[in-house]
């Protein structure tokens, strides 16, 4: 079976992005809500991740679609964003506590 480029790309992604997610803060140990709120923010990354691959698959054949594509790669980095704030404040809470 032959997969392109593409395919591998996001099939790294994915994987890395599993393993990302798999690890976890030790203030998860400590709040529960924190915890949820933090497996929240990591399926919105996993799915904006997903659609911006499936999007950037289907403007290749419909045109129309890729400025879907760009709104959905915008949608994707301000959840990455979102992520990376969020991990840096439970690094706060942990140093100032």
């Amino acid at each position: 079976m032959k997969i392109t480029k593409r395919q591998l790309r996001r099939i790294i992604r994915e994987e890395k992005q599993k393993l990302l997610s798999e690890q976890e803060h030790q203030m998860y140990e400590e709040d529960d809500e924190l915890r949820e709120l933090g497996d929240f923010i990591g399926s919105l990354l996993h799915y904006s991740m997903e659609v911006d691959a499936t999007m950037n698959d289907m403007g290749m054949r419909y045109g129309e679609l890729v400025a879907l594509g760009t709104d959905a790669r915008m949608i994707k980095n301000s959840i990455r964003e979102l992520a990376d704030k969020f991990d840096k404040k439970l690094d706060d809470i942990v140093r100032f506590k």
